[in-house]
């Protein structure tokens, strides 16, 4: 996701800059995407994090990473999520998150 710069580390807040809370954020993912460590500029075969996809109506494609292995809702499932931040720099947006839930 490509955003505007704001070099204040991961907040809370920088997700609401980029996202509306007022909409709903809908899972895209039906597979977590590992995320391999690398030693010396090279990729090992120890999984770090995953990724996976979500939008939001207005909003571009994003990522969300999780450090351990998460269960995705279902295809276009309405989802929140715990305690998600952003990093934004020069020009993109980085989530993380520790949970995603379907919202019922």
């Amino acid at each position: 996701m490509k955003r505007k710069l704001n070099p204040s580390g991961y907040s809370s807040a920088a997700v609401w800059e980029n996202l509306d809370r007022n909409r709903p954020i809908y899972s895209l993912s039906t597979e977590l995407i590992p995320q391999y460590e690398w030693v010396d500029g090279k990729p090992t075969k120890k999984i770090d994090a995953y990724k996976a996809g979500f939008t939001q109506e207005g909003a571009e494609y994003f990522q969300v990473k999780f450090a351990k292995k998460v269960e995705l809702p279902k295809y276009m499932s309405v989802v929140s999520f715990d305690n998600i931040t952003a990093y934004e720099t020069r020009y993109d947006v980085y989530f993380k998150a520790d949970d995603v839930k379907e919202v019922k």
